[in-house]
């Protein structure tokens, strides 16, 4: 007794079926989300969700809007992912602006009661002029900033996301060589405000003579310090380096020399400024 095969044209229905079904899908009706929850978008769309988030804090300086956004995100750990989204944006020489704001809420996270000024609000005291021709008590004319929805917030009167308005930073001591076997060559730096507290956001400049020069922030491991950055140097360059936008400049400085069983190699440095 033969056992019996299933008609060809049912399989060739079914394949066709199938088919026809993929094509509807995908090409002529595909599905369209709308009003869904950031946790459902994917990982490039998360990243640009926080760029918008941190650039917001920055101008808006509420934290706690801030992190009820961040956590529609559903990450299982927001501060690695603010750090790490931190890093990646800071070593591809992107938006600057950005990588500070995700510094800082990464640094809020684990010092909550850390508060900012708003970017809008320090951008009005900066364009205020002075009218020598009225009368000296109503001499200060403010300038109006660039439009944005922030300029309304009221100021909380703390750190800001530009700390080097103002006193700018000082060295702290001379550079000191830490020799780790194993580990890259790392300038080290740490910013400390006038209480001796880590600050985060703070823009570091560094650059080598042969040219070219890159910015780095701290906050971005706030594991390590609130105040704390890092920069792969390269044996055989010579670094230049200011934090904040009014420190002065400290130069020369190169990658210590270091030995392990008769063998060098290049160690880190360690740098520490402070508000006076």
């Amino acid at each position: 007794m033969r056992d019996r095969q299933p008609p060809l044209y049912l399989i060739t229905g079914i394949v066709i079926g199938l088919l026809v079904g993929l094509f509807v899908s995908y090409v002529l009706l595909p599905v369209r989300y709308s009003d869904t929850s950031p946790d459902t978008l994917s990982t490039e769309q998360k990243a640009a969700y926080r760029a918008l988030i941190a650039r917001a804090y920055l101008y808006e300086a509420d934290q706690s809007r801030a992190f009820s956004r961040i956590a529609l995100l559903g990450d299982a750990n927001a501060g690695e992912s603010l750090v790490a989204q931190a890093q990646e944006i800071v070593a591809a020489g992107g938006d600057a602006l950005a990588a500070r704001g995700l510094a800082l809420l990464a640094s809020v996270i684990t010092n909550p009661e850390t508060f900012i000024t708003p970017l809008a609000s320090i951008q009005v005291i900066q364009n205020t002029t002075v009218d020598l021709t009225k009368d000296p008590a109503a001499t200060e004319t403010p300038v109006p900033a660039s439009p944005t929805p922030f300029v309304t917030y009221t100021p909380r009167p703390t750190a800001t996301p530009k700390p080097t308005q103002g006193t700018p930073y000082q060295l702290v001591g001379e550079p000191r060589a830490i020799c780790e076997p194993g580990n890259p060559a790392l300038l080290k730096v740490y910013v400390y405000d006038s209480q001796g507290k880590g600050v985060s956001g703070v823009r570091i400049e560094i650059s080598i003579p042969d040219g070219g020069s890159t910015d780095f922030f701290t906050g971005l491991y706030p594991e390590i310090n609130s105040g704390y950055a890092d920069y792969e140097m390269i044996a055989g360059n010579t670094y230049s380096l200011r934090v904040g936008d009014g420190g002065d400049i400290l130069s020369g400085l190169v990658p210590p020399q270091c030995e392990l069983s008769g063998n060098s190699y290049p160690g880190s440095l360690e740098v520490k400024f402070k508000q006076p």
